[in-house]
């Protein structure tokens, strides 16, 4: 199993703020925040450690290039990224988001400042280190997740790129959070272009180059589902999965039903969110 990446950002270098509000921003920064440690770099941006200089305590700090960012919004007069604005309208949603604490705007960039969880790893490691996990625990894992895109989508959000690499776990606890909206758009529309991660894509993106979003995200969670259940998610790369039927013997038949009903071909038949709390696996 390897890591996957989105692709398809394009910029838009028109929308800047004044350079009296981006040099304001840069010292409110510089005296709040001392950027420490590189931690990753993704798709659309670059990962540090940090500590906010008053209370010491440790934050994780985005550093988002323009040239990443695919959609902007006015706040308050300013012109946000959407990936920004998304965050802290979901994080008022819903407790499973990581919290965002700040934002802040550079002259080629746009900083955001997050809550550091002790003890979280992301559930791609966390998944090569334990492999598959009892249904027992997934269910926990994924009732949360669900739980969670339902709150997002009540508050007309969706997150569009749900997969391994973007939610945070304690192994002690199995609590989980969510991350990284880099992709994520309103709800109430029909998506013609893909964001995200092409491994997760359902299959009627592939077939009718269109997307809605409760069937797009519940087929996202059925990946996280099944790479928890098997250790594995696999696609031809039309959307078509590479089922490990072995690995799938010592499912509970109900769970394998329920994945037949997460993975249906026909988004208008698939499952839904309230319909996978109903069902009682989660």
């Amino acid at each position: 199993m390897s890591r996957n990446s989105e692709s398809g950002y394009s910029s838009d270098e028109n929308i800047v703020s004044p350079q009296e509000q981006i040099a304001c921003d840069q010292r409110r920064f510089a005296k709040k925040y001392e950027v420490e440690a590189e931690m990753m770099r993704s798709a659309n941006g670059i990962i540090y450690t940090g500590v906010e200089h008053a209370s010491r305590q440790q934050v994780v700090i985005k550093q988002i290039p323009r040239g990443k960012i695919s959609e902007f919004k006015q706040v308050q007069e300013r012109s946000v990224p959407g990936e920004i604005y998304y965050h802290f309208k979901a994080a008022q949603a819903s407790n499973t988001v990581v919290r965002p604490l700040d934002w802040y705007e550079r002259r080629s960039s746009f900083v955001l400042v997050m809550e550091k969880l002790d003890g979280f790893v992301d559930l791609f490691e966390f998944s090569k280190k334990h492999g598959a996990i009892t249904e027992e625990a997934a269910s926990v894992i994924i009732s949360q997740l669900v739980t969670c895109c339902m709150e997002l989508s009540n508050a007309g959000i969706c997150h569009r790129d749900i997969k391994d690499e973007n939610i945070l776990i304690n192994p002690e606890t199995l609590e989980i959070r969510l991350i990284d909206f880099g992709c994520a758009s309103r709800e109430g529309i029909c998506y013609t272009t893909a964001r995200g991660t092409p491994a997760y894509w359902p299959v009627e993106f592939f077939t009718n180059r269109q997307l809605s979003a409760e069937p797009l995200t519940v087929w996202s969670i059925g990946a996280v589902m099944y790479i928890l259940l098997t250790g594995n998610w696999e696609t031809d790369g039309h959307g078509q999965i590479h089922r490990n039927f072995l690995a799938e013997r010592s499912l509970n038949p109900f769970t394998i039903s329920l994945l037949d009903r997460i993975f249906c071909e026909d988004p208008l038949c698939r499952i839904t969110m309230d319909e996978i709390i109903a069902s009682g696996w989660c």
